[in-house]
């Protein structure tokens, strides 16, 4: 069915092009080009309300402008059209017929004849009144929005600032300076309630002309204590409203030239803290957002005084617990009463800042003033001579104390206190009696400024600290004495804990003596029991401790004293005087597991030693009995497992003067010291040495046998075969046939002395470490093979050489020494070169163990085996060492080593040996005081029969006393030594030089 025709496309249609141009919805009108109107639609002169006749040839189309529009038309609208032919959208206003004006937005066509000149101006007028009133909606809108978006950044830059605030007066000058200018005011003034709660007292801001806007009752007729009554902001908006009000508040407004002034209340909750007002000038109108921003202002300031308030308190409350916890702490160490009384005002004056602090005893005569702060001398010398002024303090039976706000109150009580000079008066005075029970025990005088008023809390507070200060006094003789009973036992205690960490005989005894002296004795020895014979272990006195118990060798044949015999006999404690000096000699017997098994004997700086430290003394006689049998079973032990292992390793290295031969074994484990980490060196013939480490797999027995196995057939082998690499091709059929022996590594080498040409060949094993005595140094590569019987796809055994220069070092070591889970073996090798390197002129006797200690912690699990090679005599002898006393035994042994590759006699030898060890031992122990950050450097060389001996230190020396029987180690080397010379400076240079002996020299 079709569908039937619109009834509106029915209607007859009668728009002619005139209708459509006289009742468009839009203004339609034509002009000359000097803006003459020749024709307008009926539509605008309806919006403008003129008749056709008023408009057409009268008017001109700039004349229905406002003046602004004009200007424009002339100045823009016109020149445009003229340049473009055409403008667009023009925002105008049309004056209507009644003088009002019509938003409108026009577009002008110019249209010219063939020459161009213009004939007629096209323009057409939209009305542009509903626009206009959306753009003005919009942009008040968006000032809303921007104001309030200020607004909300002021406050949150107020929140922020108030956030750190911790004290009230950190949020007093938040609010007026940093909140005054926030919130554009010219003025502010900060008001808060004093802690009862009645008084409103200005804290901050400008100086008010009046009395109650200083301090102010909580319900006085005042803007600001309304304010805080009612937790409600009191708006001031102008003079004229606040006169009839507040009369006062407007008179200052007038002569401050204000306009309006806000008081705000600082509440929390339904409290309101304090207030503080804002004052505004004629610049500023508040309305509604403006207060809202001071309300919210306001509460988020209560929050930030509440805050603070609680800080202060809990400061105050912590600062007094601490005050109290140090002087507490500081009262419970002193051993006398006058240290309690310094202690006691020295605490006080630091912590509590009280001008004058006079600490006074109740002395036996007297009172005695044992302490003072603050005092002048003049006034505390008069009273140390009779402090009787300050008896009737004593007598107080008031035990609570008594305190004076003013000097006049305590006059009347203490008058020799009024009668000092006017720059030593004191002031606001608390008396604080120091009392233990019923008897009086001192007195304490506090000091403060005249103006100064004691609080309820702080009068308690310093009675506290009187009561600790009189507590101290009462302990102080009971405190002496169980001080000295826990001093002993600490002692015994950690002498003992000292003595384990030791491990054997030796240490432990040298550790003992060390301790003892000068802590307990002026000297002292231990002596043990081996095959009935007394052997002195360790000895150390006051003068040379260290140095002796380094130096002092056993003598079985000394004939022990009577008291010592006795003491060993008896097993009781035996005192015997000294015939040679003023010392008394205490034998103390050492016993352990039921037996004496040596005795200790100390030379007590006095005549007898009393009953409390006799038995003092035997008690820790008896713990270090114990020790010293501990360590020697550990010793025993030890070398048990060391002739095992000695065994299973090299022997005795050559002896040759043209090489130095050292090394080290750390095992995996302390209960077993049998590894299959092994190193041998062996002569090869006259003027050659072989060098050899290897690594067996695994541990235990079986490894340990095929590390012998291994290392005997070496040996056999290097008797017959000429070269390394053919060496450890045979080797490889050897370790074949047993299968603890397979895929063992071994670095092989063979060092010509005559001529420091070395070949070498290493089988799996890590490359060596060749050290420059210039302390450059560089791993040797060449000669690298397969491990020991690993035939798949093994290639044919390679050896390398390498020229080794006089002074050079060969060090050997086995994986144990590098190789870390989690760490590159690139980087622990590297490691190892630097810290090699860096110990190039170290004394090769204590290089090993030092490069292990640094490289391998206490926990590593694996064996640990180093070599090291020394080659060439060293063209002069050079070594630093720290300056520590345990340290000269590695500087005497390379020394020794040095010496023994010249040509010297006995005597030139043992001579030249003891005054290097006597000049690097003074330097140690007179020049740095056994301050082991400080270095002591040695060299020697020989030129033209003459040995030149040179010992530096850069300490700062002391001289010996000259009651001691030190200072004698200079005369010795000036009797050994040809010609001994001092220079002093910063340290001391010690140089000696002796000719050789044309023998020696020879």
């Amino acid at each position: 069915m079709p569908d039937e025709p619109d009834e509106q496309l029915t209607e007859p249609v009668d728009d002619s092009a005139e209708e459509l141009y006289e009742h468009a919805p839009c203004g339609y009108l034509s002009t000359r080009p000097d803006g003459t109107i020749v024709k307008i639609n009926r539509t605008l002169l309806d919006w403008l309300g003129y008749d056709r006749d008023e408009i057409v040839g009268r008017r001109t189309f700039q004349s229905l402008l406002s003046v602004g529009g004009r200007i424009y038309y002339e100045t823009h609208y016109s020149p445009l059209l003229t340049m473009q032919g055409a403008v667009r959208e023009i925002a105008v206003e049309l004056i209507r017929h009644d003088g009002s004006r019509l938003p409108a937005l026009v577009n002008s066509v110019l249209r010219v004849d063939a020459s161009g000149a213009p004939v007629t101006i096209r323009t057409t007028v939209f009305d542009a009144t509903s626009r206009r009133a959306y753009e003005r909606e919009l942009l008040a809108a968006r000032r809303t929005a921007e104001r309030s978006e200020e607004r909300l950044a002021v406050l949150q830059q107020l929140v922020s600032d108030f956030t750190p605030a911790a004290t009230s007066m950190d949020v007093s000058e938040v609010l007026v300076d940093k909140a005054r200018r926030a919130v554009r005011a010219v003025a502010s003034t900060l008001w808060l309630l004093a802690e009862d709660g009645s008084t409103l007292v200005r804290i901050a801001g400008g100086t008010p002309p009046h009395p109650l806007l200083l301090r102010a009752p909580r319900d006085a007729a005042m803007p600001h204590t309304q304010a805080v009554r009612r937790n409600e902001i009191v708006l001031l908006g102008s003079v004229e409203a606040t006169r009839q009000q507040y009369p006062l508040i407007a008179e200052l407004m007038v002569g401050a030239a204000r306009e309006a002034v806000v008081f705000v209340p600082l509440s929390v909750g339904q409290q309101a803290l304090g207030a503080v007002s804002f004052s505004f000038d004629q610049t500023h109108a508040i309305d509604d957002d403006d207060l809202q921003l001071l309300r919210t202002l306001g509460r988020q300031a209560g929050q930030a005084l509440q805050r603070a308030a609680l800080f202060e308190a809990e400061s105050r409350l912590r600062h007094r617990a601490e005050t109290l916890q140090l002087i507490t702490g500081a009262l419970a160490a002193p051993l006398d009463a006058a240290q309690v009384a310094r202690v006691a005002v020295d605490r006080i004056a630091a912590t509590l800042h009280f001008e004058r602090i006079v600490f006074v005893l109740a002395g036996a005569v007297g009172p005695v003033v044992a302490a003072a702060s603050g005092v002048s001398p003049a006034v505390l010398g008069s009273w140390r001579r009779d402090a009787g002024d300050l008896a009737p303090a004593l007598s107080w039976p008031a035990s609570n104390g008594a305190f004076f706000d003013l000097p006049e109150e305590h006059g009347a009580a203490l008058p020799g206190l009024v009668d000092l000079p006017p720059e030593d008066r004191f002031g606001a005075l608390a008396v604080l009696p120091l009392r233990s029970g019923t008897r009086s025990l001192g007195v304490l005088l506090l000091d403060r400024p005249a103006e100064h008023s004691f609080a309820a809390e702080e009068r308690d507070f310093l009675r506290t600290v009187a009561a600790q200060c009189a507590q101290a006094l009462e302990r102080v003789r009971l405190h002496a004495e169980a001080l000295e009973r826990q001093q002993r036992a600490e002692f015994i205690a950690a002498l003992s804990r000292r003595m384990d960490e030791a491990p054997g005989l030796r240490q432990r005894a040298d550790r003992l003596v060390a301790r003892l002296v000068p802590a307990i004795a002026e000297r002292a020895r231990v002596a043990l029991l081996a095959d009935r014979q007394l052997v002195t272990v360790s000895t150390s006195t006051m003068s040379h401790a260290v140095e002796a118990a380094a130096t002092t060798r056993a003598d079985p044949d000394d004939q022990p004293g009577e008291h010592v015999a006795l003491a060993l006999s008896e097993g009781t404690p035996q005192v015997a005087a000294s015939a040679t000096d003023e010392i008394t000699e205490t034998a103390l017997p050492l016993r352990a597991r039921g037996r004496v098994v040596g005795v200790l004997v100390l030379g007590l700086g006095r005549s007898r030693p009393d009953r409390d430290l006799l038995g003092f003394l035997t008690e820790l006689a008896e713990a270090a009995g114990l020790a010293l049998e501990n360590g020697r079973l550990y010793d025993q032990e030890r070398e048990n497992g060391h002739l095992l292992q000695r065994g299973l390793l090299a022997g005795e290295p050559p002896r040759d003067p043209r090489v130095a031969v050292t090394s080290y074994y750390r095992p995996a484990g302390e209960d077993l010291e049998v590894g299959g980490d092994w190193y041998d060196v062996f002569p090869v013939g006259p003027d050659k040495i072989a060098v050899v480490i290897g690594d067996v797999v695994g541990r235990g027995i079986a490894a340990a046998s095929a590390m012998g196995q291994v290392r005997s057939a070496i040996r056999a082998l290097a008797a017959t075969e000429p070269a390394p690499a053919s060496l450890l091709q045979r080797l490889d059929r050897f370790v074949d046939r047993f299968e603890a022996g397979r895929m063992a590594t071994v670095a092989y080498g063979e060092l010509d002395l005559s001529t420091g040409r070395l070949r070498y060949s290493c089988a799996g094993h890590l490359p060596p470490l060749l050290i420059e005595p210039d302390g450059s140094k560089r791993f040797l590569w060449g000669g690298r093979s397969a491990p020991l019987a690993a035939f798949a796809g093994m290639k044919a055994r390679t050896e390398d050489e390498v020229q080794l220069s006089p002074g050079s070092r060969l060090l050997l070591y086995t994986d144990g020494l590098v190789e870390r889970r989690g760490r590159g073996l690139d980087l622990e090798m590297a490691r190892l070169a630097e810290e090699a390197g860096r110990r190039s002129r170290a004394p090769q006797g204590g290089l090993l163990s030092d490069l292990a200690e640094t490289m391998v912690d206490v926990q590593h699990r694996d064996d640990v085996c180093l070599l090291c090679v020394g080659f060439g005599v060293e063209p002069q002898f050079e070594r630093e060492i720290a300056a520590d006393m345990t340290r000269l035994k590695n500087l005497r042994d390379d020394f020794r080593a040095w010496l023994a590759t010249l040509a010297l006699s006995a005597d030139e030898r043992d001579a030249l040996l003891l005054v290097c060890s006597e000049a690097a031992a003074n330097a140690v122990e007179h020049g740095y005081r056994d301050d082991r950050i400080g270095v002591v450097s040695v060299r020697a060389r020989v030129a033209d029969g003459v040995v030149e001996l040179i010992v530096r230190d850069r300490g700062s020396w002391r001289s010996p006393a000259a009651t001691t029987d030190r200072g004698r180690g200079l005369a010795l080397m000036k009797a050994l030594m040809d010609g001994v010379s001092v220079e002093r400076g910063v340290g001391t240079v010690v140089t000696m030089r002796r000719r050789l002996t044309s023998e020696a020299v020879a």
